[in-house]
Formats: structure tokens, C-alpha cells, sequence
């Protein structure tokens, strides 16, 4: 009976997970659940057959999110979330899973996909563990390609917008361009083979002018979050993609020197009902290349948090990614809910977990540079530098 209790006392200490590839890592520290790969099933492959076209496969310079794979992916993780009734957790759901690419197998991917959330920090929280990821895996110097094609209302506008200035350059497309221009006006803006100079492109209206009042402030939220955290980017307004499953953000990541995409990320809000779901989920996903190595370590748990992070306000929120980035790189894992602005939700969440302290950062820690410690059990507080931190986190009982 000793036995027992001892090693009952010495799993509590840890938080057990999917056992990961270690290149993921850094996906933890962030929140990510980690998961097995959900296996796409004939019918999620049906249902991505049904949004999609045939031209796709057949034209030359279609990029990635005109895949196959892609809508498949995304399909069958909507699927898994309906199925195993991950809307009864807490929300937002983040999960990363690892997979082979078939083509290259020199290559493994890491997917991270954030679902039930619409909000901007879903974006921020991707882009930055993307980047903590490649950074971990010796990649170094990104440039960020952006774009957005908003909502249903603003995709509209944008279509039609598009759609009548191509009409007015149709003579200067290729008979098959002209086709497939017919079946999606985006096509023009892709396919290397229509404009090959440029130069039509150059006078074509951008989706984020069509934005709608909503969308427009969505965007102008991930890009503050973008230059908080001091990611170099660009907006790309040929980043346009296939909206039959995608819709809002869409990004890349790429070596800024040889210009490889090493990740690409996009919002797939609306895909759920159009695949049959009877309430939509918003969404939002990430893809990262990585060079496969000769000896990968899985992990499969951590040591239990002491501690849950807690921001205020949208200024803290902004400079939340760069605390918990620090804390990562000192390998403290904390609990977080960035998704979640209700305080009611997050302190649930303590007590259910039984969470002894959490950090709080307001507009007043904001300004200070510092953050608030408190102990649940005696309701003591104490303001602690953010410089600090680690250090203080480690000494904690």
C-alpha cells in the first residue's frame, strides 16, 4: 500500500501527454495539446472533393493551400473535434500533431490548429510558436508573408472587384487561363503562366481594401500583435487563397535569404457548416516544415505548472507572448487561456487544477514592466519584474 502512494504522489507531479517529437517541443510550452494525427477517412476526403475543382491539380504555380491535403487535413480535424466532443472542454482547443510529408522524405511536418476561437490572438499564438519551433530546430532569419481576404461579406466584394477587372484584361490571358478564370477569379492571381511580367497584377484591386469594418479591426489586431512581438513582415497581396474552406488570415513563413516557405498558416472560420456540421467553428491552423533528423526524441510529460498566466487588458495581452517565450526558453511550463478574456473561465480553470499561484499582468504591470504573483491558498500578492521572473517561478513551493 506504500508502494502505491508513493508512486501515486510521483505521477501528480507531472502532466502526462501524447508522447511528441521532441522538434515540437516549444508547441507545449505554448498551450498545444499534443495529439495523434487524425486519420482522413474516405469521406472527410469526399467532402474535400466537393469544395473543390478540378483545374487545381492541373495548373502549374498553384500554391500550397490549393492542395488536396490541405481542406483533407482540416476536414478530418473538424471531424475529430465534433467526435470526441472537444466543444464540452475548455475553449479555445489547441492541439499540435506531427506527420510525414509522402513527396519529401527528408521532411516532417508539425501541424498546430486552434479551434473555437475568432479571435487575433489565435494568428499571434501560431506565428510566434511557429517561429519558436524553427528557431529551436536552427532556422534563422524569417520574413512573414500576410494577407487577408475576411469574412463572407468581404470576400464577396472582393470577388466582384477582381472579377471585373480581369474581364476588362482578359485579352491579355492565355486561352486556359481565361477557362479557369471563368471558375474562381482568385486563379488570376496565382498561376504563372497569366501574368508572367507582373504588370496586370500591379493594377489589381487587393481583398484587404474590400475588408468589412469587422475584418478590417481583426487584421489591424494580428498585425499590432505581429510588431509587438517584433516578427519582420510584409503584407502579400497575391497571398490570396481557396475560399471554399479558407476565409480571414492567411500567412507564410519563409527563409528570409532563399526565400523556402517553412510554414503556412490560414483561417478556415465557416469550413464546419459547409461540410455539414450543425453549428460553425472558427478556426485557425499552421503547417511547419522541418528537416527530419537522425534521432528524434519523443516527449511525453512535463513537469505539473505551478503557476497559471492570467492577462488584462489588450496592452497586456500584447506583450504576453514575449513573457511566456521567456519563461519557455528557461523550460517553465505554465498554464495560459490568451484565447479567453472572461476572468470567471480562467479562475475556474485554477481551482479545477488546483493551481497554487497564478501571474497576473494588467495595465499597471504593463507599464512597470512586471507582473503580479499571487498565492491562491493565503491571497498573498507580490509585484515581480518580469527580468525576474524565472528565477522567482523556480523558487516557488
Amino acid at each position: 500500500m506504500k508502494n502505491k502512494k508513493t508512486k501515486q504522489k510521483k505521477d501528480n507531479k507531472f502532466v502526462e501527454f501524447f508522447p511528441i517529437n521532441k522538434q515540437a517541443e516549444p508547441a507545449i510550452y505554448y498551450g498545444f495539446n499534443p495529439i495523434e494525427a487524425p486519420i482522413i477517412s474516405k469521406e472527410d476526403v469526399q467532402k474535400a472533393s466537393s469544395l473543390k475543382d478540378s483545374y487545381t491539380r492541373n495548373c502549374p504555380g498553384m500554391p500550397w493551400f490549393f492542395s488536396q491535403d490541405f481542406i483533407e487535413e482540416r476536414i478530418a480535424i473538424l471531424r475529430e473535434y465534433s467526435e470526441k466532443e472537444m466543444l464540452g472542454m475548455s475553449q479555445p482547443v489547441m492541439l499540435v500533431n506531427e506527420s510525414d510529408i509522402i513527396k519529401e522524405r527528408s521532411k516532417t511536418t508539425i501541424n498546430l490548429e486552434i479551434i473555437g476561437s475568432g479571435k487575433s490572438i489565435a494568428e499571434a499564438l501560431l506565428i510566434k510558436t511557429a517561429i519558436s519551433i524553427l528557431e529551436e530546430n536552427g532556422y534563422k532569419d524569417f520574413i512573414l508573408e500576410i494577407n487577408s481576404i475576411g469574412d463572407k461579406e468581404s470576400m464577396n466584394k472582393f470577388s466582384k472587384e477582381l472579377t471585373a477587372y480581369y474581364r476588362k484584361n482578359l485579352n491579355s490571358l492565355s486561352s486556359h487561363c481565361r477557362q479557369n478564370f471563368k471558375k474562381d477569379s482568385f486563379y488570376v492571381l496565382h498561376c504563372d503562366e497569366c501574368d508572367k511580367e507582373g504588370k496586370i497584377k500591379e493594377g489589381a484591386p487587393t481583398s484587404i481594401s474590400a475588408l468589412s469594418d469587422e475584418s478590417r479591426i481583426h487584421f489591424k489586431d494580428v498585425l499590432e500583435f505581429i510588431e509587438t512581438m517584433g516578427i519582420p513582415y510584409k503584407i502579400n497581396n497575391c497571398l490570396v487563397p481557396d475560399k471554399r474552406y479558407c476565409s480571414g488570415t492567411i500567412f507564410e513563413i519563409k527563409d528570409s535569404n532563399t526565400k523556402e516557405v517553412l510554414a503556412v498558416g490560414f483561417r478556415y472560420d465557416g469550413l464546419a457548416q459547409k461540410i455539414g456540421h450543425k453549428r460553425d467553428v472558427p478556426g485557425v491552423g499552421i503547417k511547419i516544415f522541418l528537416n527530419k533528423k537522425k534521432i528524434i526524441k519523443k516527449i511525453s510529460k512535463l513537469e505539473k505548472p505551478k503557476v497559471f498566466y492570467i492577462q488584462l487588458g489588450d496592452e497586456a495581452k500584447n506583450k504576453s507572448l514575449g513573457v511566456i517565450e521567456m519563461l519557455r526558453k528557461e523550460q517553465i511550463y505554465l498554464y495560459h487561456m490568451l484565447g479567453r478574456d472572461k476572468l470567471g473561465s480562467q479562475f475556474a480553470f485554477v481551482e479545477k487544477m488546483k493551481i497554487p499561484y497564478v501571474i497576473i499582468m494588467g495595465k499597471k504591470e504593463f507599464l512597470e514592466d512586471s507582473v503580479m504573483v499571487r498565492e491562491n491558498s493565503t491571497r498573498t500578492q507580490e509585484a515581480v519584474k518580469i527580468t525576474e521572473l524565472a528565477r522567482y517561478i523556480r523558487r516557488l513551493k
